[in-house]
C-alpha cells in the first residue's frame, strides 16, 4: 500500500508535490513517453496531469514513473510473465488432434505437473483493438486526505482493501492532519480506527459506546474478522494495554452484550486477566464461566415470539427499533393465525387484519429512528413479499462471501399491507434527505435500476474496479468484439480455470475445462490445464459470444476452482480476470490495455465465481463470490459443483429483493432535488459514467445511505 496506489483507486488521479519544479528544462519528451507507456496499459493522463508533469524535472519524472507504471502493470495483472500450456492459443488448441491433446494431458499430469509440450512460439499479426482508455487525473493533498475521511462516515461495511487505506493513513499521518468525521457510524468501521489508536497509546473513550465494541477492538488486533461472524483466536496483549481495555470495558459492559457472544467473551475474558483490574468485569466474567443466566432482550424476545405474543412483542421492540425492523417479516408472519376451517377463518379475518395492521403502524410510529441502511435493506426484502417462497438465498455477513440457500416457505404477505408499509418506509426515508444539502436539478440514468446498493463490501475482493455484486455493466465493445477472454495467474497447487453456458433457468448446457479443452458447437476454446506453478502459470479461455448465442446459451459463468489442496487465501498468488478482442488470433494473448478487470482472488475458500455475462444484452454480472465446493474422486471441478454453481447463479442474477441504486437516488432527488429529463440541463448527474457512478462505492455508502 502506498500513496499513488490510493489515489488511483480511490481518486483515479495522482498526487504531486506542489513544492516540484523542472527548474525550467524541456521536460514535455520524458512527459509524452510516460503517457505512452500509461496508454499500453490502458490509462491516459488528463490535460491537467499532464501540464503538471511536464512542470517536473527530469528525475522527478522518472521516479514518479518507475512508481507510478508500477502500480498500473499490478492493476491490470502484466506485472507478471503469462505462460501457457499452448503458447500459440487459440488456435493451436483449435487445430490440435484429439490424440494431442489428449497425450499432452496425460503425460503432464504423469509427471506431477513437471513436463509440458515443447512447442515454439509463432509470431502474431497486429491489429487494431478499439480500447476503452481510463483517465488519470491530478488532486491535491485535501482531496487525498479526504479518502480517510469518506471511509470512516461509510454506514456499510469495508472491504479488506479498506481497512488497509484507514490502517495506511493512521500510520502515515499526524492525527492532528487526519479529519475524523464526529460519529462513525458503522461499528465495525468504528473498532478499526479505535484499535489502531489504542495501539498508538492515544485515549479511544469517545469511540467505545458498548460491551461489543471492545470485543471488536481485540479481535482486528488479532487480525481477526470484526463482524464477528466466525471465531478469533486472540493474542495475548502487552499487560498496559490490558489494562486500558479492561477499564474500558468497566464504563459500558452489559450482560445482555457479553451473552451474545459468549464463547468470544470466555476466551477473551480469560486472556484479558480482567480479575487484576476490575472487580464489576471479573464479577461478570464469573457468571459467563459458571454458566449462569445473563440478563437478555433477545431471550424475553424469543420467549413472547414461542408464545404468540405479538402485543408484548410490539412493546418489546419497540424500544430498539433496529430489532424491529430486522424481525418484521417474522412478526408478521405470526400475526396471521393459523386457521383450517373455513368459518373460523371467516370470523378471524378482520381481527388478523387489525393485528397485522398494528404491526404495521406501530413501526412505522419508530421507523424514523432506524438507520437508513437497515430500512433500504427492509425495502428491497419486502418488495418481493407479496409472492410466496419456497427458497431464499441469503449472504451472511462475514469475510467469505458465500450464498447460502434456505429451503423455507414463506407465506406471501398481504398486497395493501405491503403498500402502506412500503410507503411509509420511502417517506420516512424522504423526510430524512430533505435535511441534506439541496441536489438541484437531477437525473437518473435508467440503467441504474440493474445495480443493487453495494452492501456487504467485507468481502469484497481487492480489483481494478469494485462495485456491488449484482451489478449489471455494458460489456465495452460488444457490438464490435466478439471475442470473450477469461485467464487467471497462479503461484502454488493447482488451481483451474473453467467456463459455463447455461440456460435462461440457469441450468448448466455446456461448459470448457480441462475436462472439455475445446467446445467446437460454442467456438469455445481453454490454452491448456496446468497442474504445478511453483514459478507461476497462466490459462485463457476465449468464447465466441454470437455463437454462444445462436447455441441458445442465456448466461455464461466463469468459474476459478482449487482442484485439490489450500485454499486461495492459503495460495502465494492467484488473481483472474477477463478482457474483449476483437481479433483473438492476433496481438498477445495477454494484451494489457483490453483487459477490463482483475481481481485477486484472496478468499478463504476453494471456488469462485468473478463474473457472469449476460449474453443476451451483452452485459457482465459483477459477481465476486464463493460457492460451496464438492470433491469427488476426480477433484473439485466443475463437474462436481453443478448444483452449487446453478443456486449461485440464480442467487446473484435475481437481485430484486435488493434496492436499486436507481430507486436510493430517486429519494434523493424527491427529498431534495427536482428530476429532469436529459443530462444537459441537471445539475447532478447519476450515471453509469458521469457524475455519481456504481464505481464511487465509498462516497455512496458515506453521503447517500445517511
Amino acid at each position: 500500500m502506498n500513496k499513488q496506489k490510493i489515489a488511483i483507486k480511490k481518486l483515479g488521479a495522482l498526487i504531486l508535490d506542489s513544492e516540484q519544479s523542472s527548474n525550467g528544462e524541456n521536460n514535455k519528451p520524458l512527459t509524452l513517453s510516460l503517457n505512452a507507456q500509461m496508454m499500453n496499459l490502458g490509462f491516459v493522463m488528463s490535460d491537467t496531469l499532464c501540464g503538471a508533469i511536464n512542470e517536473l524535472n527530469a528525475e522527478q519524472t522518472k521516479r514518479l514513473a518507475g512508481e507510478l507504471i508500477s502500480e498500473l502493470r499490478l492493476l491490470k495483472g502484466a506485472h507478471v510473465s503469462h505462460k501457457q500450456m499452448y503458447p500459440n492459443f487459440p488456435e493451436q488448441v483449435m487445430d490440435a488432434s484429439n490424440l494431442e491433446l489428449y497425450a499432452n494431458a496425460l503425460t503432464h499430469y504423469w509427471s506431477s505437473g513437471q513436463w509440458l509440450p515443447e512447442y515454439h512460439s509463432l509470431p502474431k499479426p497486429y491489429a487494431f483493438e478499439a480500447t476503452k482508455f481510463k483517465e488519470i487525473s491530478l488532486e491535491d493533498e485535501g482531496a487525498f486526505k479526504g479518502i480517510f475521511t469518506q471511509l470512516l462516515m461509510s454506514n456499510n461495511s469495508l472491504s479488506e482493501e479498506d481497512k488497509s487505506v484507514i490502517e495506511w493513513f493512521m500510520l502515515n499521518y499526524p492525527q492532528s492532519e487526519l479529519t475524523f468525521p464526529e460519529t462513525i457510524p458503522f461499528q465495525e468501521n468504528k473498532s478499526i480506527a479505535a484499535a489502531i489508536l489504542l495501539a498508538q497509546d492515544k485515549d479511544i473513550t469517545p469511540l467505545i459506546s458498548n460491551t461489543t465494541d471492545v470485543l471488536r477492538i481485540v479481535t482486528y488486533l488479532s487480525e481477526g474478522d470484526v463482524s464477528l461472524a466466525s471465531n478469533t483466536k486472540f493474542i495475548s496483549l502487552p499487560r498496559n494495554l490490558r489494562k486500558k481495555i479492561v477499564k474500558q470495558l468497566e464504563r459500558v459492559i452489559s450482560e445482555e452484550d457479553i451473552g451474545r457472544h459468549k464463547n468470544k467473551w470466555k476466551a477473551l475474558l480469560h486472556g484479558l486477566h480482567v480479575g487484576d483490574y476490575s472487580k464489576n468485569v471479573y464479577a461478570i466474567a464469573s457468571k459467563l464461566r459458571n454458566n449462569e443466566q445473563l440478563e437478555s432482550f433477545y431471550g424475553k424476545l424469543e420467549y413472547f415470539l414461542n408464545t404468540k405474543d405479538i402485543q408484548a412483542a410490539i412493546t418489546l421492540l419497540k424500544s430498539r427499533p433496529g430489532e424491529y425492523a430486522r424481525k418484521l417479516d417474522h412478526v408478521l408472519r405470526l400475526a396471521k393465525p393459523e386457521n383450517k376451517q373455513r368459518l373460523t377463518r371467516l370470523l378471524a379475518k378482520n381481527e388478523a387484519s387489525s393485528q397485522q395492521e398494528k404491526v404495521v403502524k406501530e413501526f412505522l410510529s419508530v421507523a424514523d429512528q432506524v438507520s437508513t441502511r437497515v430500512l433500504i435493506q427492509l425495502l428491497g426484502h419486502m418488495s418481493r413479499r407479496h409472492l410466496k417462497a419456497d427458497k431464499r438465498v441469503v449472504f451472511p455477513k462475514g469475510n467469505t462471501q458465500k450464498a447460502v440457500v434456505l429451503r423455507q416457505t414463506l407465506e406471501a404477505l398481504d398486497p395493501q399491507l405491503l403498500t402502506e408499509l412500503t410507503q411509509g418506509i420511502r417517506q420516512t426515508l424522504v423526510d430524512r434527505f430533505s435535511s441534506l444539502e439541496t441536489l438541484g436539478k437531477v437525473w437518473i440514468d435508467p440503467d441504474l435500476m440493474d445495480c443493487p446498493l453495494p452492501s456487504q463490501q467485507r468481502s469484497a475482493s481487492e480489483g481494478l474496479i469494485n462495485v456491488a455484486r449484482g451489478t449489471r455493466l455494458p460489456i465495452y465493445g460488444a457490438d464490435d468484439k466478439d471475442t470473450l477472454r477469461f485467464f487467471i495467474h497462479w503461484v502454488g497447487r493447482d488451481i483451474d480455470l473453467s467456463a459455463t453456458f447455461h440456460y435462461e433457468d440457469f441450468s448448466i448446457m455446456e461448459q470448457v475445462s480441462y475436462t472439455n479443452l475445446r467446445s467446437k458447437g460454442f467456438h469455445a476454446y481453454h490454452s491448456g490445464d496446468i497442474t504445478s506453478a511453483p514459478k507461476g502459470a497462466s490459462e485463457f479461455i476465449d468464447v465466441t459470444i454470437s455463437r454462444a448465442l445462436e447455441r441458445s446459451a442465456r448466461y455464461l459463468a466463469m468459474n476459478v476452482l482449487v482442484y485439490s489442496g489450500p485454499t486461495f487465501a492459503e495460495h502465494e498468488t492467484c488473481f483472474a480476470g477477463w478482457m474483449m478482442r476483437s481479433k483473438p488470433k492476433s496481438n498477445e494473448i495477454f494484451e494489457a490495455k483490453t483487459v477490463e478487470q482483475k481481481i485477486d482472488v484472496r478468499a478463504n475458500s476453494r471456488n469462485v465465481i468473478p463474473v457472469v455475462f449476460d449474453l443476451q444484452t451483452r452485459k457482465a454480472i459483477w459477481t465476486d463470490i464463493s460457492t460451496s465446493s464438492q470433491t469427488y474422486c476426480g477433484g473439485n471441478n466443475v463437474e462436481s459443483n453443478q448444483a452449487s454453481i446453478q443456486e449461485t447463479l440464480e442467487a446473484i442474477i435475481d437481485s430484486k429483493h435488493k434496492l436499486s441504486l436507481y430507486e436510493l437516488f430517486e429519494l434523493h432527488a424527491k427529498a431534495r432535488g427536482e428530476i429532469v429529463d436529459s443530462q444537459s440541463e441537471a445539475d447532478t448527474i447519476f450515471s453509469l459514467d458521469k457524475g455519481v457512478t456504481p464505481y464511487d462505492v465509498n462516497l455512496i455508502n458515506s453521503d447517500y445511505i445517511v
